[in-house]
């Protein structure tokens, strides 16, 4: 049994109470709990506890701080129940005061993951131009279930997806000029796939961007790619050389019609 000797403010601190005790062998610092606790069980100086009361107040203490501790993060910004576990679990509470602590602040309505999810989506919407699966992705990383995602990304309608896909097309493009039309489409299909749309939503978006690159820009793309691989290949035999700049060309994409057009002209260039 111990019998309380002293209750002290702490200095740093002045809602939390040192609580010393004589266990017979002298005055000694038993434990730290806050001015709510103190009032809930009635603490006071002379009063006795058995090892098991002491239990109980120290969790009770820690239920209380764990849950204060958590409105002062969730007063930033709303929060799901794994950002409050991982920041609770950061202040080394144990497992059953986080899992109580959790209950809790969801029957407070604190946390609403329902809530938060078409808050994310939205705001995603928006202020960003990211896809579906990036903001499905997100909310998987915080933790919030499959079927609560699945009903929030209902929000991101086909026809607000189509325009954000247009959109990072039209961004895009502009930096593409010296790349041939296939290419274009398929870094435009690849910054779609990143930026986290479907095939489909891809598809109908590239379609309504205009990348084909007009009769003349091909060309002056194409003799860009066509003067680097002849400084490459320009020692080879004629055949070789003529065999490695198709191949090579190719391969970026243009046409082999074109392809023959460009080494022509580089040849006469060189007349």
């Amino acid at each position: 049994m111990s019998i309380i000797t002293k209750i002290q403010v702490q200095k740093l601190n002045k809602e939390r109470f040192n609580i010393y005790v004589d266990n017979g062998k002298g005055e000694e610092y038993a434990f730290s709990v806050d001015a709510d606790t103190i009032v809930k069980f009635n603490i006071q100086k002379g009063q006795s506890f058995e090892p098991y009361e002491i239990e109980e107040v120290l969790n009770a203490d820690q239920l209380r701080k764990a849950y204060l501790s958590s409105i002062v993060y969730l007063s930033r910004m709303m929060r799901t129940k794994k950002e409050i576990e991982q920041y609770l679990a950061k202040q080394e509470f144990l497992i059953e005061t986080i899992q109580t602590t959790i209950i809790r602040l969801v029957e407070e309505g604190y946390i609403n993951e329902e809530k938060y999810a078409n808050s994310y989506v939205n705001t995603s919407i928006n202020t960003t131009l990211k896809g579906p699966t990036i903001i499905k992705n997100a909310l998987v990383e915080k933790g919030i279930p499959k079927s609560i995602i699945e009903e929030s990304l209902t929000l991101f309608s086909k026809e607000t997806q189509i325009e954000h896909a247009i959109s990072l097309c039209q961004k895009k493009v502009s930096s593409l000029s010296k790349y041939s039309t296939n290419q274009k489409k398929a870094k435009l299909e690849e910054l779609l796939r990143r930026k986290g749309y479907s095939t489909n939503i891809s598809s109908i978006a590239i379609e309504e961007t205009q990348y084909e690159s007009e009769a003349d820009d091909e060309l002056e793309a194409l003799l860009i790619h066509a003067r680097k691989a002849k400084r490459k290949y320009e020692q080879l035999s004629d055949w070789e050389y003529k065999q490695k700049m198709k191949t090579t060309l190719y391969r970026k994409g243009f046409p082999i019609d074109l392809i023959e057009k460009a080494i022509l002209i580089l040849e006469e260039d060189e007349t």
